[in-house]
């Protein structure tokens, strides 16, 4: 079965819009702040609301582009890239690219459409546009127990409808009527695909649609009795538990997709001394230099690991110091800041393959102190990059935190993916 971007739209255009009146109850037009090394989208609010953020990607004006969250795991916590994994598979299911092309280019509204799609395959069906400065903006979404709705009314039902229909978003009315009534536990009873009746606990509505456009509404009688809603309302459970095990899944696969390049090089660095004996009967006319070299090399290897121990040393935090297992930060937080904790010793070690043919002795005449100061800055680094505070106060510009790490390649592989990602 296939589908396209705009029907996932119009299957949680009701829905969303009702969780997002939520939203609003719950903000109050307060600040806000993200970790998502927590992860913990929290609003200043009096007491304060935490709920947990699922970033699914970022929009960029200056880069042009959206990039979906998944793009390069290891950079985030797998639980807060689930959503956004979720709605990848979920592309690749139904056929829907733009849920499963890593970058799109950006379009007027794209992010929102993108969002309110993902809520379809996900469950999760409030977001959060948060600025990051600099033309940026994380789009998340939010779940949480304070988003749980009250029993549907038909005043509620028709208000909802109501205000969604003022955005223009939803194409098939009759699909946005019926997703809304199945996943709100209400009964819906098609006679033509021109008219359905909606029964909710008081009272029942009916739609009249022209070209799966709502062109009427009136009263109606209950087509079901309370004992037929209370059935239907547990289906809409079950169905919301399905999704909820299915981004469980996806973020056991974010997780186990993270860790493959750290597994990788162990086998990848076994042949290395295997490759240097075949690689070098090549130059069979210097075999007094080729024997020096084993003679150097086999000696080296073991003084390296005491140069590796002295940033193991630091790195005591090491095992504290696996990706986003730290503690949020316990620094003052401004409103509209966005940080996370940027991955360490995760993906250094995929250029270890292309280094390690280069001769040991040269690399032991590089300075050995610079890469030992950064090792250790390494252990406390954290990318911050703080946005605007409430929607509609005045924007910071992003700062970054930290400095690059001491391996090159390594610290520019970090700082390009969150150049683009947060367009720093």
């Amino acid at each position: 079965m296939t589908k396209t971007l705009q029907d996932l739209i119009d299957e949680s255009i009701f829905i969303s819009t009702e969780y997002q009146a939520r939203l609003a109850e719950l903000t109050q037009g307060a600040g806000w702040d993200v970790d998502f090394s927590a992860p913990a989208f929290t609003l200043q609010t009096e007491p304060p609301v935490t709920l947990t953020p699922y970033l699914l990607g970022t929009e960029s004006a200056s880069r042009g582009s959206w990039i979906w969250s998944w793009q390069e795991l290891g950079h985030f916590p797998a639980e807060v890239v689930s959503a956004a994994v979720q709605a990848r598979e979920a592309g690749e299911r139904l056929g829907v690219d733009e849920l499963s092309t890593d970058e799109l280019p950006v379009a007027e509204g794209l992010a929102r459409r993108l969002t309110l799609a993902a809520k379809a395959v996900t469950g999760v069906y409030a977001h959060y546009p948060a600025g990051a400065g600099g033309g940026v903006t994380a789009w998340l979404l939010l779940d949480g127990p304070e988003f749980e709705l009250p029993e549907l009314t038909v005043e509620r039902m028709m208000r909802v409808i109501a205000e969604a229909l003022t955005t223009d978003t939803a194409v098939d009315h009759n699909l946005a009527v019926d997703s809304y009534a199945k996943l709100r536990g209400a009964h819906i009873e098609w006679d033509t695909e021109a008219t359905c009746v909606v029964t909710v606990r008081d009272g029942a509505q009916r739609f009249w649609f022209d070209d799966h456009q709502i062109s009427g509404v009136e009263p109606a009688e209950p087509a079901v009795g309370p004992e037929v809603l209370v059935d239907l309302a547990a289906d809409a459970r079950d169905r919301a538990a399905l999704l909820r095990e299915d981004r469980a899944a996806a973020e056991a696969t974010a997780a186990r997709q993270e860790a493959e390049p750290q597994r990788a090089p162990a086998p990848a660095q076994v042949p290395v001394p295997d490759e240097a004996p075949q690689e070098q009967p090549e130059p069979l006319e210097v075999p007094d230099f080729v024997e020096t070299e084993h003679v150097r090399e086999q000696p080296e290897p073991v003084e390296q690991p005491r140069e590796a121990e002295e940033p193991v040393a630091a790195p005591a935090a090491a095992e504290g110091d696996l990706p986003f297992d730290q503690e949020p930060s316990d620094r003052d937080v401004r409103p509209g800041r966005v940080s996370t904790t940027v991955v360490p010793g995760r993906e250094p070690v995929r250029p270890g393959d292309r280094e390690a043919p280069e001769p040991v002795a040269a690399q032991h005449r590089e300075p050995v102190a610079e890469p030992v100061e950064h090792e250790v800055e390494r252990d406390v680094e954290r990318e911050v990059v703080a946005g605007p505070g409430v929607p509609g106060s005045a924007g910071t510009e992003p700062v970054v935190e930290g400095e690059e790490t001491a391996e090159e390649e390594q610290g520019e592989r970090k700082k390009g993916f969150f150049s683009r990602f947060f367009g720093l």
